[in-house]
């Protein structure tokens, strides 16, 4: 089946969701601590081998203020990065509000059992919904 590679950047830590395009559905892969040194590229490696996808979709907030034009330019060099490195077309999708709407999923199975929400289960989390966006987006635009 066909996979689809979904991230949610941030300079602190990458959330990673894998799709399955075939199915039209995203579920939280893992999230990836960025060290100082910057982008773990020898996980994203590892990632991209096992799952080979023809895909990779990053979040991106469509909305300029000046909070975020620093990391608009963070994320575009990283589409510019997984481009390059791994010869695959990258598509961006506006991730605005997908961390709140991780928390509230992940809120709720707190309250029905779950003990902790961790920061790096938000970030995989949000990844699946950037994930999910895109494929949304893409039945939308074939309808």
């Amino acid at each position: 089946m066909a996979s689809v590679i979904g991230f949610d950047y941030g300079e602190r830590r990458i959330g990673v969701a894998i799709g399955v395009a075939d199915v039209k559905s995203a579920n939280p892969l893992t999230t990836l601590i960025v060290p100082t040194s910057g982008v773990p590229w020898d996980k994203i490696n590892s990632i991209i081998e096992e799952w080979d996808p023809y895909m990779l979709v990053v979040g991106c907030v469509d909305h300029t203020t000046q909070n975020n034009n620093a990391l608009q330019k963070h994320v575009s060099d990283f589409c510019k990065n997984l481009n390059s490195r791994y010869h695959l077309p990258v598509e961006t999708i506006d991730e605005s509000y997908t961390s709140v709407r991780a928390y509230e999923i992940l809120k709720d199975l707190r309250n029905q059992g779950r003990k902790k929400i961790n920061k790096t289960d938000i970030d995989k989390a949000s990844a699946a919904i950037i994930l999910d966006s895109w494929f949304s987006s893409k039945i939308e635009s074939q309808s």
